[in-house]
């Protein structure tokens, strides 16, 4: 099935009842926060329901309600694997990609029924079931929608994900994405017991000094094109090594990148452990990065988007930053 609604969505969920849920590598509060409101909405409708996903929680989410819940691939035996029963279905949140998943304990062969859910413009369709609706904020504002359609009951461990999916995807409300409907689906959460104050206060003011000195360094190896149009930044395995950081605490550094006045594109290379180089775009104005970062197999949202490239950084940086400006100077991705 190519496309649905979030009426057959809701059937689907009536009808079936044991469901796995996962999200992309690399989790950030949409994925989070999208997985844990469907699982307590499955527990609602008393389904049986898991979370899997092949990174650990960020800790500056483990203040999420059920948290404690999620399977991590990080922390499991390698022969592990999640048991198939016949009418398991498998949800796939806030990812473009099947591929995006990571390696997840999981013989996705077995599974009959592929649920993807997105607002992803680059998504694949690659579900048996497809719901991306590229207007939606965040998959958070989809789960909510999922949830009225449901007639689910708005406790406090389905509103704080929720709002927390919706807060953090688009940048506090500061985002292209951010709609009347955005506005109107986080003053619903908040009536509904949504605490916004403490919310952001463990997602923005609960940074480890590691961070900070991460950050320090990245902004020191801060570098901006003559006419001030693109600026960009690396954060490699020595700097990661040399403050102490963790893998998540690279991200807002290419947000901060792209602050700079006139700064229209802001760019920043991350190696990663396995030797890859992740790359993460961000865009003011018409300057559509998720369709210039389909150039290098990536995507994302036309003000937010990544891609990740096999290589040598420096080489990487040169190859990407050619393209940028050619980009920019003949005035496409708009």
């Amino acid at each position: 099935m190519e496309g649905t609604s979030i009426g057959k969505i809701a059937k689907l969920i009536k009808t079936y009842h044991n469901f796995i849920i996962t999200s992309h590598v690399n989790l950030d509060g949409d994925a989070l926060g999208s997985e844990l409101a469907l699982y307590f909405i499955l527990k609602q409708l008393q389904k049986k329901a898991k979370i899997v996903n092949q990174d650990q929680v960020p800790y500056i989410y483990q203040f999420l309600p059920g948290v404690d819940e999620i399977i991590c691939s990080d922390k499991l035996d390698k022969n592990f694997k999640l048991e198939i029963e016949r009418d398991t279905v498998l949800v796939v949140l806030d990812s473009s990609n099947l591929e995006r998943i990571g390696n997840i304990p999981l013989e996705i062969e077995k599974i009959r029924i592929i649920v993807n859910i997105d607002h992803h413009p680059s998504n694949t369709n690659f579900g048996h079931v497809n719901y991306i609706d590229v207007n939606s904020s965040s998959v958070g504002e989809i789960i909510f929608q999922l949830s009225k359609e449901l007639n689910c009951e708005l406790t406090e461990q389905l509103v704080i994900p929720m709002f927390t999916a919706i807060v953090t995807d688009t940048g506090s409300f500061r985002y292209a994405n951010t709609t009347a409907e955005t506005f109107h689906t986080a003053f619903l959460l908040t009536k509904s017991g949504a605490n916004p104050h403490l919310i952001t206060n463990y997602i923005y003011n609960n940074n480890e000094l590691s961070a900070l000195k991460l950050l320090g360094e990245a902004l020191l190896k801060l570098q901006i094109d003559k006419n001030s149009r693109f600026a960009w930044s690396v954060v490699t395995r020595e700097m990661m090594g040399r403050t102490c950081a963790r893998e998540e605490e690279t991200e807002g550094i290419v947000d901060k990148i792209l602050s700079i006045r006139k700064v229209q594109v802001s760019v920043l290379f991350k190696e990663t452990k396995e030797g890859t180089t992740k790359i993460s775009f961000r865009s003011k104005g018409e300057f559509n990065v998720d369709l210039f970062s389909r150039i290098f197999g990536g995507g994302g949202h036309p003000n937010a988007a990544g891609c990740q490239l096999e290589g040598d950084i420096n080489t990487i940086v040169k190859k990407v930053l050619t393209e940028l400006k050619k980009a920019l100077n003949n005035g496409n991705y708009r």
